[in-house]
């Protein structure tokens, strides 16, 4: 397939006394190329059928009738025609070559761009298809592929190959086209409806041109060429401010006047098109600096958050590695980690009243506090230092002897040193009362002190008025009261509290959902 469309005489890369420098379009019957005449500097492009193209009459027919067309206009913003050649071995068009992308190709790249020079564009597409008018020609396939455009906003209308006379059968005749014809997207409603051609049809096609310009898409899309051709019909179009909100209302209304369906509703020519055109303002800001400053916000946001991750990453290395070296500087660090995990203290500075909990459930017996043996009281001016240790068990109605404070095995007062006989107690101190043997700890016993006993002290705790009981006389001992949900019933073996699993685990699994 390959080997069939290239041209009789591209194997030795001339055509003629043409140097093949490239190739910069390539179609279904013809390519484009960019050629050099041989012993000159002079480059043009060349619009050469292909091999089977030649043998077909209709596509020699075509390719000719464009050269003629071309040869009757001129005009800078169409393209310039030099020669037509038609030999057995090549037929070939030498046009002016002008080395810019279509306009299609610009508004899939870089539709800013096109929007930036849209005045522009539209003012030379307006004088070149008018010039045509003016000779007696439409053009009947106006559209972005058709349209060339530099970046210094020069413009080349070009393929003359559909363009007709004004008034009709001749140019239907030259070239051999069908009942219709042009591009379905771009083809206006009274071609379809297989009517004369005028100037208004390439105004039809110019709007929908500059429909795309605006927007991007064109304004009717169909699923099938006849649902397409319909819609050119009968469908109204949506305005382009619908799609791009920069575009004024003043613009949208010329574009909709242009894409009308009778041809009377339209301008009456490209002279009244740029005339209005002159008049509107197309864009309610201007495209290019809307894209800088969102360009510009999107490159902000990045950096910024680039030079977050930046500086904290080295910041945190710098702490470390000072860290490492100074001791005092590793606890500051380590003193601000702990205050930036406080939980948030109130503005106001006061504390918080403390909320009192609500009880949602039973506690279960395990978690209620045993009973513990009192602290000894102390005397006024005396704070504790270590929590009391009870003393080991004894039987009832003896008292625990302490050292200078009782005889051993009895519960008279021992004399104290520098005191005179008699003179019992030692200024301040207060007397102990001594516990019985039923309320002595047991073995296994939770004691104060110890680990995992709550510290809080026992609410039966005597008041301090409360009268105390003399040391020196023999005190019976006071009988065991049993107190439910304890194991201080003598003789009875404490019973171990139940488990914590079956306890918490129970309540918190009925709380759930059935699917957990």
């Amino acid at each position: 397939m390959a080997d069939e469309k290239k041209t009789p005489a591209a194997e030795d890369n001339k055509i003629d006394h043409y140097v093949r420098l490239g190739t910069i379009a390539m179609g279904k019957h013809a390519q484009v190329l960019e050629v050099q005449e041989e012993n000159t500097t002079n480059r043009f492009a060349m619009k050469v059928l292909l091999s089977e193209a030649m043998k077909d009459s209709e596509q020699v027919a075509i390719l000719k009738y464009e050269g003629k067309v071309a040869q009757s206009l001129d005009h800078p913003n169409l393209i310039k025609w030099f020669a037509t050649v038609n030999r057995k071995t090549n037929i070939y068009l030498i046009l002016e070559l002008f080395k810019s992308p279509n306009l299609k190709s610009s508004i899939l790249m870089d539709i800013v761009g096109v929007q930036t020079r849209l005045r522009k564009l539209i003012e030379c597409t307006c004088q070149a298809l008018n010039h045509m008018h003016e000779r007696g020609w439409v053009h009947l396939d106006v559209k972005p592929d058709n349209i060339l455009m530099s970046r210094a906003s020069e413009v080349r209308v070009i393929d003359f190959s559909l363009s007709e006379k004004i008034k009709g059968a001749l140019g239907k005749m030259f070239g051999g086209k069908k009942d219709i014809g042009g591009t379905l997207s771009y083809i206006a409603p009274e071609t379809i409806r297989k009517e004369a051609p005028s100037p208004a049809t390439d105004i039809y096609s110019l709007g929908i041109t500059l429909y795309e310009c605006l927007t991007g898409t064109i304004p009717f899309k169909g699923s099938t060429p006849k649902d397409l051709l319909m819609k050119h019909l009968t469908a109204v179009p949506t305005p382009p401010s619908d799609i791009n909100k920069n575009v004024t209302p003043e613009m949208d209304r010329m574009v909709l006047r242009m894409l009308a369906k009778k041809t009377k509703d339209r301008q009456k020519n490209l002279q009244e098109v740029m005339s209005e055109f002159r008049n509107v303002q197309p864009f309610k800001e201007d495209p290019e600096k809307l894209r800088d400053q969102r360009l510009a916000e999107e490159k902000a946001s990045e950096g910024q958050q680039s030079l977050g991750k930046r500086l904290d990453s080295r910041t945190d290395h710098t702490r470390s590695e000072k860290a490492k070296v100074d001791p005092e500087f590793a606890k500051q660090v380590a003193a601000a980690a702990a205050a930036a995990n406080k939980p948030p203290q109130p503005k106001s500075g006061k504390p918080e009243p403390v909320k009192p909990k609500l009880a949602s459930k039973p506690q279960p017996a395990a978690a209620v506090p045993q009973p513990l043996m009192p602290m000894m009281p102390m005397a006024p001016g005396f704070a504790p230092q270590m929590p009391f240790m009870p003393m080991p068990p004894m039987m009832p109605g003896q008292f625990a002897p302490m050292p200078g404070y009782g005889y051993p095995g009895m519960g008279m007062p021992q004399q104290m040193p520098g005191y005179p006989p008699g003179a019992g107690m030692v200024p301040g101190m207060m007397p102990m009362p001594m516990q019985p043997a039923a309320m002595m700890p047991q073995p296994g016993m939770p004691m104060l002190g110890m680990p995992g006993v709550p510290q809080q002290m026992p609410p039966q705790m005597s008041p301090p008025n409360q009268a105390q009981p003399d040391p020196r006389q023999p005190t019976e001992p006071v009988p065991a009261r049993f107190i439910p949900g304890s194991f201080l019933n003598p003789g009875q073996r404490p019973e171990p509290p139940p488990s914590a699993k079956d306890v918490d685990d129970l309540p918190i699994m009925e709380e759930l959902p059935d699917v957990l």
